[in-house]
């Protein structure tokens, strides 16, 4: 895959004059939105004021991924800190957590990697839903709109323990649930549209809640899209996509028992992918990322010692389309006679169910057992059409193929935990162990690459952790185990990738396996309150049998590659973190200096990342707009040196600014990206990124308590 090199950055003084064509294409953006809004915006002054601006407030609870998990490290980001500065999708909205960096084939194609990892190495979650799938590659964050999202939790380091197979490099829990029940009945709604230009961004998005002490029931509904991505050298073709997102979620309370089910959709189509394109006319691209998902969650009080009961079963599909051109020319004694086109088109479909009971105890230890029963398949045509052309343009030979890149393949997981903690003394320990068997079949086919298509994994994965408060400071230490089972497609594939080399699977991969350590100290509500919250911290992985290609040489000239075990890495670094407030004004600062070695071999690993810090200050307006703040972020990335020229990154510095205000009901926000109009590319990322961006955004929330006496809880 070709990856052009960053070119030194164009520096424009501040400030800037920005260009009179960006406000026109945002104003076109949000014209059928701010249409919308024309009626609601003459009766605003009848209505209260609901969007109160406050400073963010972590808040622990019912809500929280792993509640008693205190000992280690974790991140929780509020609506207010994932919206900042506007970014384009949820995994954007990451990049200034430590340990983050993100994976792009294009704007809306966006992996995370979390401390080194990346891909199926990282587990995301969407309300403790997974969205990894077992056909592999990597969750994509951007199948959760950005406007859905409440909170964001960050679980860095292995954590198998709580979560199982995928959990090496952390867990990224999307939060899109708030609480559908109320003391009072209440009826609200909220709008929204944000655009951004160059490149014509837009998303529009409302939602509905109706809320009662025993009933809730939420509508969302959102389109978005983008023209192309847009860098300092211009537009970057194949780069657009237009989304789709709807959502059904009703909450019941019968008795003391909780009932809460959720229907999802999302949809991005056209996906352009840019990383695959180049000068010879290869391409590639989604023209569908779908995911609908049905999510049923109960609790149940407890009695006796049984403190309380929950269930969590879930089913979703997915499905990727994915399409693939590639050209190559053949020479003859130096001199070009023909060029070979080969397109290739996937469609596959990837179900998955799942059921997962947990019992909460009362007494010592606060006692947590929980089960999982999982079933996953996949599944899918795959069909290839390879043109030869001469060089005088005859047509000489044209023929299309339909098959399977794998053959219908599933896989069936179980796994049953428990988890524990306790305070001596002020000191609390926590630890847990769970047990995983993960069994991966496949339909027999005449192209499967072995006859063993049907494999059993078992593995144990335990954590420990400590920590003793004293004071506002309060150390800690954490180990854990991680692992990750092989994905079908890495067990079962057997089909050309990039137009002309050959992949094949291993069945007989071992899961990829994980040893972390973490001791660090954080420190909270210091100096008078000043110092909101703190964190130093310094880990360690250390992965074995990480899953990667082997050259297995030529056959008829076809290079043929295989899934095999055999890359040992350590990985390890510093994190800083510190949110300092006095009166209105806010800092924040977030550091890191990872490193990642081929314990093999010694060499340098890229996929580690690189030292890295965020500065962001906020500090409230004076002057006519009411609640308006001001925010501004620098963001500094060291080099990527010392590996091959097609992957070194040279270092940058980037700034953005947003200026926020409410006003009459509406909250508005313009913000500008790459302030300097800088060239780079995240340090794992396969595309540039954009240029100086201008975005703005408008909200309006409407709150009507339901004070009619016929309706009754």
């Amino acid at each position: 895959m070709p990856i052009e090199t960053a070119a030194t950055p164009d520096r424009v003084p501040f400030p800037f004059r920005p260009s009179p064509v960006a406000p026109r294409r945002v104003a076109r953006a949000l014209a059928p939105f701010l249409a919308l809004l024309a009626p609601l915006a003459a009766h605003a002054d009848g209505m209260v004021d609901t969007v109160t601006v406050l400073p963010p407030v972590i808040v622990k609870g019912e809500r929280a991924l792993v509640p008693e998990r205190t000992t280690a490290t974790s991140v929780r980001l509020n609506r207010g800190s994932v919206t900042k500065f506007l970014p384009a999708t949820a995994s954007d909205a990451l990049i200034a957590v430590p340990g983050v960096d993100l994976v792009k084939l294009g704007p809306w194609a966006s992996r995370v990697s979390f401390r080194g990892l990346s891909g199926d190495r990282v587990l995301v979650l969407v309300d403790g839903v997974r969205v990894n799938t077992v056909r592999g590659h990597g969750a994509q964050a951007s199948l959760v709109s950005l406007d859905r999202l409440d909170e964001v939790e960050l679980l860095p380091g292995a954590s198998s323990a709580q979560f199982g197979s995928d959990a090496m490099g952390g867990v990224i829990n999307l939060v899109t649930h708030g609480n559908l029940l109320s003391n009072e009945p209440r009826l609200s709604a909220m709008v929204s549209a944000r655009g951004s230009a160059p490149g014509d961004g837009w998303e529009q998005s409302a939602r509905a809640r109706l809320m009662m002490p025993s009933f809730g029931l939420e509508l969302t509904g959102g389109l978005g899209g983008l023209t192309s991505l847009h860098t300092p050298d211009g537009a970057i073709p194949n780069s657009g996509d237009r989304e789709e997102d709807y959502s059904a979620r009703v909450a019941a309370r019968a008795g003391s028992a909780l009932f809460d089910f959720e229907h999802t959709h999302h949809a991005a189509r056209d996906v352009g992918l840019p990383a695959f394109s180049n000068a010879s006319g290869a391409t590639g691209s989604y023209p569908l990322q779908q995911r609908d998902a049905q999510r049923l969650e109960m609790h149940l009080p407890g009695s006796g010692i049984l403190s309380a009961a929950q269930l969590l079963a879930f089913h979703q599909s997915f499905r990727t389309h994915f399409d693939e051109t590639t050209v190559d020319s053949t020479f003859l004694r130096g001199r070009f006679i023909a060029t070979t086109t080969h397109a290739t088109a996937d469609r596959v479909a990837s179900p998955a169910w799942s059921i997962g009971p947990q019992l909460r105890f009362k007494g010592p230890g606060a006692l947590r057992l929980s089960g999982e029963y999982r079933r996953e398949e996949t599944g899918g045509p795959r069909s290839s059409r390879e043109t030869v052309r001469y060089a005088t343009g005859a047509l000489a030979s044209d023929t299309t193929t339909t098959g399977e890149s794998i053959p219908p393949a599933r896989r069936d997981a179980w796994s049953v935990a428990a988890f524990a903690g306790q305070t001596l003394h002020s000191l609390r320990i926590e630890g847990g162990t769970r047990f995983d068997a993960l069994r991966s079949q496949a339909d027999s086919a005449t192209n499967s690459s072995t006859a063993t298509l049907d494999v059993t994994d078992r593995r144990w994965s335990a954590e420990m952790g400590v920590a003793r408060p004293s004071g506002p400071i309060e150390p800690y230490l954490h180990g854990a185990s991680g692992f990750r089972a092989p994905n079908l497609q890495e067990r079962y594939f057997n089909d050309e990738i990039h137009g002309g080399m050959r992949l094949f699977g291993n069945p007989d991969l071992r899961p990829e396996r994980s040893l972390s350590y973490e001791v660090g100290v954080r420190a909270s509500d210091a100096w008078g309150g000043v110092l909101r919250g703190t964190r130093l911290s310094v880990y360690r992985s250390d992965v074995d049998d990480l899953i990667s290609l082997k050259y297995m040489g030529q056959l008829y000239l076809v290079p043929r590659f295989q899934y095999v075990n055999i890359e040992r890495a350590r990985i390890e670094g510093i994190e800083l973190t510190s949110e300092l407030r006095l009166g209105g004004v806010g800092l924040t600062l977030s550091a890191g200096m990872p490193r990642g070695v081929d314990r093999n071999t010694g060499e340098k690993l890229l996929d580690a990342g690189t030292p890295r810090a965020t500065l962001d200050l906020t500090l409230p307006l004076p002057g006519p707009l009411p609640y308006a703040r001001l925010a501004t972020r620098v963001r500094w990335n060291d080099a990527v040196t010392g590996v091959d020229s097609s992957f070194a990154r040279p270092a940058f510095t980037t700034g953005s600014i947003e200026l926020s205000s409410v006003f009459s009901g509406f909250r508005a926000v313009l913000a500008v990206h790459n302030l300097w109009n800088v060239r780079y590319r995240e340090p794992l990322s396969f595309i540039p990124e954009p240029g100086r961006t201008f975005a703005i955004s408008f909200r309006h929330d409407f709150d009507l308590p339901l004070s009619n006496p016929g309706i009754t809880p």
